[in-house]
């Protein structure tokens, strides 16, 4: 006869000591629109998971920067510190500041390295040296951004001269990531760094059945990122259809593995006259409050204050009197728990409704 189940448990804890703590997401960093943070991490008020590897990718022009700086503008007002591998040399200081990101060295860290392996590396560098001289609260967030996954150039690559480039240096960067991501994944864990890899999009030739698009640099990031979404993004015209005035974006969870995947998400990025953009935050979160029921509305006014106005109206009138806080506490509560669930089926895009 065996030995009863405590007997065996002190005999396992006395070889191998007790078990590790379970590999759950206990923090998030906001995202700065709802719904988005809802299609994340099944809840309102959470976002991108802490300690997790997120792949985020789209056509050209599709918001992935802005939602990167609106997370990196979350971690630093919760004491942590954002970074940004600027692999396509593309980043815009004066948009970001615009949207409210602070460019102070030390609680924003901006780099331009040259190789992949050097960015990886870089990351992990000041994650540990922030962790072991405790330069900021060990509950702070640590966010990097790398933009973008395609653009990274494999050491294996940057070592040759252009002329000396080959076939085989196509498949380098799929190499290097499978090579480095494993280490990178415990890396994240361990230091508490949320890594959000940008990427854009390619389409496969030939597919007939199934999603013709795919993403650079290998089957690694796809296996190793908790989530992966997808966007999407359509030109908002003026009325005679001469001006675009803004886009609206759609966002789809194509794998989650802290809540439900598949889950999707809109709203509106409007171009301001000053070259910067702004997130239509407060008309977007009505539009989805609406098109949920949670607030009243009928084509296009809402009952707001007993009062039934325009929605133009209303998103002034919130903005004005400073009551966005207001409005995100009308959200329900969400009964969707966080937890790990089996990695499902990618899927492809499908556009916003209008």
């Amino acid at each position: 006869m065996g030995m009863s189940m405590t007997d065996l448990a002190k005999e396992m804890e006395t070889f191998i000591g007790g078990n590790d703590a379970p590999a759950e997401v206990r923090s998030f960093i906001d995202t700065g629109f709802p719904p988005l943070n809802r299609v994340l991490s099944g809840r309102y008020d959470g976002g991108f998971p802490r300690g997790r590897i997120i792949e985020m990718f789209g056509p050209p022009s599709s918001g992935k920067t802005a939602i990167a700086t609106m997370a990196s503008i979350s971690a630093q007002r919760f004491g942590g510190i954002a970074g940004f591998s600027d692999h396509e040399r593309s980043f815009a200081d004066r948009l970001a500041r615009a949207l409210g990101l602070n460019t102070t060295p030390g609680s924003w860290i901006y780099k331009k390295p040259r190789t992949f392996e050097d960015s990886i590396s870089l990351c992990i560098a000041v994650a540990e040296r922030v962790r072991e001289k405790r330069l900021i609260d060990p509950d702070a967030p640590i966010f990097w951004t790398f933009d973008s996954l395609a653009t990274m150039v494999p050491k294996s690559k940057m070592e040759k001269s252009v002329s000396g480039y080959g076939m085989h240096d196509n498949t380098a960067l799929a190499r290097a990531t499978s090579a480095v991501f494993p280490a990178f994944d415990q890396f994240c864990d361990e230091l508490g760094i949320t890594a959000l890899f940008l990427n854009q999009m390619r389409t496969k030739p030939g597919v007939v059945y199934g999603d013709p698009t795919t993403t650079p640099g290998g089957d690694a990031p796809k296996f190793h990122a908790s989530i992966r979404i997808q966007l999407g993004a359509r030109k908002i015209k003026s009325k005679g259809g001469d001006d675009v005035l803004g886009q609206e974006i759609g966002a789809k969870a194509v794998k989650n593995k802290i809540t439900r995947p598949f889950q999707t998400a809109a709203w509106r990025f409007m171009f301001q006259s000053d070259g910067s953009g702004k997130f239509d935050t407060v008309g977007s979160l009505l539009d989805f409050m609406a098109s949920n029921k949670l607030i009243e509305a009928s084509g296009s006014r809402i009952q707001w204050d007993g009062k039934n106005l325009y929605r133009s109206q209303v998103v002034e009138l919130i903005e004005r009197e400073g009551r966005y806080d207001e409005l995100v506490a009308m959200l329900p509560e969400v009964d969707d728990p966080v937890v790990e669930v089996p990695e499902g089926k990618e899927g492809g895009w499908e556009e916003p409704a209008a």
